[in-house]
């Protein structure tokens, strides 16, 4: 078992919302155009949520910090890879939510469209797993076929700011916790959410509570 493996790091503080790992993400794994077409909702954020064909997605909100300058904070949404993943406790069949050996990523397997979709989406701390019309259950695989050939995740390898970056556990930690200690005089929030139990680990540069807010309201 790979009790290391890897992992992402999300630094909110250069991501820019350009989008480039949605788009990544859709192209690497061959996933199909939303259906219906999302609608202009008065926000650039789009689509409105996850689903079965959209593994990741940017969420945008303007915020007030306490010295009354806004902030527009961006941040990912898409399956954290949880260490001891809720899903897999939660499955009634063995083999339909896997760990792969090599890098820690929690794996939908097709046994998934025999488990109650409603049971593991509510074992998930982040509302993630949505379920196509096939009955399967699908989130972000970590792009493990590319990992395993060497190669970064789509969206790692398309991110033109360095905002995500993709490699061994303690490696990320490391630099999450020097990036932490960098940006500190400007971001005195700084902080680095769930580092003990995801491989997600997303760098805030605001408080938590405004990128928890965002979060919340994406997946109520």
């Amino acid at each position: 078992m790979a009790e290391n493996g890897k992992s992402f790091l999300i630094d909110t503080t250069k991501c820019f919302a350009c989008r480039s790992c949605q788009v990544a993400c859709k192209q690497w794994n061959e996933l199909a155009a939303e259906d219906p077409v999302p609608t202009n909702r008065g926000t650039y954020e789009n689509p409105p949520d996850l689903s079965h064909t959209q593994w990741l997605l940017i969420h945008f909100k303007e915020t007030e910090r306490d010295d009354g300058s806004i902030a527009w904070n961006f941040v990912r949404n898409s399956c954290r890879h949880c260490i001891d993943a809720p899903c897999k406790q939660q499955a009634e069949h063995k083999d339909s939510i896997v760990i792969d050996e090599q890098t820690g990523a929690v794996l939908f397997q097709e046994g998934t469209k025999n488990e109650s979709f409603e049971r593991i989406r509510q074992a998930c701390p982040w509302n993630i797993p949505r379920q196509g019309p096939d009955g399967r259950l699908y989130k972000c695989v970590m792009c493990v076929d590319r990992v395993h050939n060497g190669e970064l995740p789509a969206c790692a390898k398309a991110c033109p700011s360095g905002a995500i970056q993709f490699g061994d556990r303690q490696e990320m930690l490391d630099a999450a916790q020097a990036r932490l200690v960098a940006i500190r005089p400007d971001f005195p929030d700084a902080a680095v959410l769930d580092r003990n139990d995801v491989r997600l680990l997303i760098l805030l540069g605001d408080r938590e509570s405004m990128h928890k807010m965002q979060v919340e309201a994406a997946t109520a």
